[in-house]
């Protein structure tokens, strides 16, 4: 079995496997959104003329205490049916972790799937903690918080995002920059666009960014992604809160956050309440920057993910 580094005479091969490691997906548009972007990294499995599976680095901006890394988002990690119970999912993610410091990645990091968790410690990645879903009931609609802050939808390269992220970026140790590029890559240049981001205003100022995505049924409303300048985090939820009640029929409304994050911030003052959970784990190169696997320093969010639509 050959582990190898894609390049770009394998695109097709990699779409394919795409397609059908995410049933339903335009395996063409997510190639141009996701592995266009950064470049993305990808690594293959190949035995004789068959290619076995893959896996991908997803380039990441990173803000590590004070300053700009780099980092990426793990993803698309797929083992052929007929190639299973042969450790290669490990022999991939061994692969990428030996590659990280030739690529300058400071870091790969993500919130896996089940089948995933296995084959990532055995390449290197470290179980950090638990990343958990908050929810809160919007039921009765009279219960709607009264806040002042309203959201305006956000325009592309919005420079109300960038004076939010220069304010919210002092009280964040380490998680991804969340930039008005960025918020414009992930969110208004996704395909389909099911995800709406959004500028919360208070009082002709700009507090908080976030993205919102309702469930296919329209019973929960799913926020993608919140950054805040500093102590506007729960007032921003709030206004998130109130936003969704009066323009949605949703019955509950959710986010993702560190678990170990989210009970610093006090969120059931906001009515929030933590749930289901998953593992969140870190992988650095051999003798790489253990600032990376302190949990205690990492924010992460919904838009912390490879994925355009929470119902895909």
């Amino acid at each position: 079995m050959l582990v190898r580094l894609a390049t770009v005479a394998d695109r097709d091969e990699v779409v394919a496997l795409v397609r059908e490691m995410i049933p339903g997906v335009d395996a063409e548009a997510r190639w141009r959104w996701m592995y266009e972007h950064g470049p993305a990294l990808t690594w293959l499995a190949v035995e004789g003329n068959a290619v076995a599976g893959c896996t991908s680095f997803f380039p990441w901006r990173l803000w590590l205490d004070g300053e700009e890394v780099r980092g990426a988002l793990g993803g698309d990690g797929y083992v052929r049916p007929a190639f299973r119970r042969r450790g290669i999912g490990g022999l991939l993610h061994e692969a990428s972790r030996a590659a990280m410091t030739a690529h300058d990645i400071a870091c790969m990091y993500g919130a896996p799937g089940e089948m995933n968790l296995t084959p990532l410690k055995h390449g290197g990645s470290r179980e950090l903690g638990h990343v958990a879903r908050w929810a809160r009931p919007l039921r009765p609609r009279g219960l709607a918080p009264r806040f002042t802050a309203r959201l305006e939808p956000m325009r592309r390269h919005d420079s109300r995002v960038d004076a939010i992220w220069a304010e919210a970026k002092a009280d964040l140790r380490l998680g991804a920059v969340r930039d008005a590029a960025f918020y414009t890559w992930r969110f208004l240049d996704a395909p389909g666009r099911h995800q709406r981001p959004y500028v919360v205003i208070e009082k002709g100022r700009p507090i908080a960014a976030c993205a919102l995505e309702s469930t296919q049924d329209g019973r929960v409303m799913r926020i993608v992604d919140v950054v805040a300048v500093p102590s506007q985090f729960r007032p921003a939820l709030r206004a998130i809160t109130r936003h969704v009640c009066e323009a949605t029929e949703c019955e509950t409304i959710e986010l993702k956050l560190m678990a170990l994050d989210g009970r610093k911030r006090q969120l059931w003052r906001v009515g929030f309440l933590e749930r289901q959970t998953k593992p969140f784990l870190c992988m650095i190169p051999p003798g790489g920057d253990r600032r990376f696997l302190d949990p205690d320093r990492w924010f992460y969010g919904g838009a912390d993910a490879d994925l355009h639509s929470v119902n895909v």
